[in-house]
C-alpha cells in the first residue's frame, strides 16, 4: 500500500469522480483507477459503488476513509520535519486569484524562495468561489482571493490588502458616469468570478442592462477589449493603474460610494499547518 494510492482515493472520495480526481492530481485516468483497484485488492473489498456515472464510497470505502485522513495529516507532518526553521522543507499548495497572482503573490514567493530554498511551491490560478471549495475538499493549503470580505466558519481568514475596483472604458470614452454608459457592451469575467457577481448586481440594482456583453477568462482580454473601444468593465485598480497612467484607458466614475475588495489569505480551520505554511502566511501578511 503506497501514500499515493491512498492520496488518489481521497481525491476521488472529496471530488466523487475518477476524471476530476486525475485532473486535480495530474494523472491519467488509467492511473487514478489503476491505484483505486489495487487499493481494493490489498483491503479485499470493493471501495466505490460505481452507479452509472455516479460513485459513493462504500462501508469499506468510509471507513478507510477516516484512517486516510488522519495517515495523510501525519505524513503531511512527516515532510516538513526539519532541524530548525533556516532549513525548513516540505510543499506549500496556493490557490490564488489572477490579479493577486499577477500583481501581487509574485515578490513575496521569490523573497520567501531565497530565504527558504528546499521549500518547494504548487500554485493554481482559479476564481475565488472554486478557490474556497478546493480549501474544504483539501486540494489546496491556501488561498489567496480578492473578494469582499469572507465570512465561512470553516475557514480562517485574514485581509491582507483593500483593493478598490474602478469601472473602465477606452480612453476617448465620454461618459461622466456609469450611470450614462447604459446600454453600453459590459465586458464580464466568469460567472463563478467574485467580481462579475458584483459588477452584475451593481448594473441591474442602478437599472442598467447587462443583456449586451461579452465574457473572458483573462483579465489580460478583458484589458485588450477595453482599450479597443469594444465595451466597458469593472476591475481592480492594482490589475489596470499602468495603464491609466499610460492614458490608455480611462476610469468612468460612479455616482454611488467608491467599491471595494478585498485581499485576503484563507486556510481551513481543521488544516494542519507546518511551520513552512506558517512562515508563507507571516511573509505575506508582513507584506502590508
Amino acid at each position: 500500500m503506497e501514500i499515493r494510492q491512498l492520496q488518489t482515493f481521497k481525491t476521488v472520495a472529496d471530488l466523487n469522480s475518477f476524471t476530476k480526481a486525475a485532473q486535480t492530481l495530474q494523472y491519467s485516468q488509467a492511473s487514478i483507477t489503476s491505484h483505486i483497484q489495487q487499493l481494493e485488492e490489498q483491503i479485499g473489498l470493493p471501495l466505490f459503488d460505481r452507479l452509472g456515472k455516479q460513485i459513493q464510497l462504500t462501508m469499506a470505502g468510509q471507513e478507510l476513509y477516516q484512517y486516510v485522513i488522519e495517515l495523510l495529516a501525519v505524513y503531511s507532518k512527516i515532510q516538513h520535519i526539519s532541524s530548525d526553521t533556516l532549513t525548513m522543507k516540505g510543499e506549500i499548495r496556493i490557490g490564488a486569484a489572477e490579479s493577486i497572482t499577477v500583481y501581487k503573490l509574485g515578490s513575496v514567493i521569490s523573497k520567501y524562495r531565497k530565504i527558504y530554498p528546499d521549500v518547494t511551491f504548487s500554485l493554481i490560478n482559479d476564481d475565488c468561489l472554486p478557490l474556497r471549495e478546493r480549501l474544504h475538499t483539501g486540494e489546496i493549503d491556501i488561498a489567496i482571493t480578492l473578494e469582499p470580505k469572507v465570512h465561512d466558519p470553516y475557514l480562517i481568514t485574514e485581509v491582507w490588502s483593500e483593493e478598490p475596483l474602478v469601472f473602465i472604458g477606452e480612453k476617448n470614452h465620454t461618459f461622466k458616469t456609469i450611470e450614462e454608459a447604459n446600454g453600453e457592451c459590459i465586458i464580464f469575467s466568469p460567472k463563478k468570478c467574485a467580481l462579475r457577481q458584483f459588477f452584475e448586481t451593481y448594473l441591474i440594482r442602478n437599472g442598467i442592462s447587462t443583456y449586451n456583453h461579452l465574457e473572458f477568462t483573462s483579465m489580460e482580454a478583458i484589458k485588450q477589449c477595453v482599450m479597443s473601444g469594444l465595451g466597458i468593465s469593472l476591475l481592480p485598480y492594482l490589475s489596470v493603474e499602468a495603464l491609466l497612467r499610460e492614458e490608455k484607458m480611462k476610469v468612468i466614475e460612479s455616482s454611488s460610494e467608491h467599491q471595494t475588495f478585498y485581499a485576503q489569505i484563507s486556510h481551513h480551520k481543521n488544516k494542519w499547518l507546518s511551520k513552512a505554511h506558517l512562515k508563507f502566511i507571516e511573509m505575506v501578511l508582513g507584506d502590508r
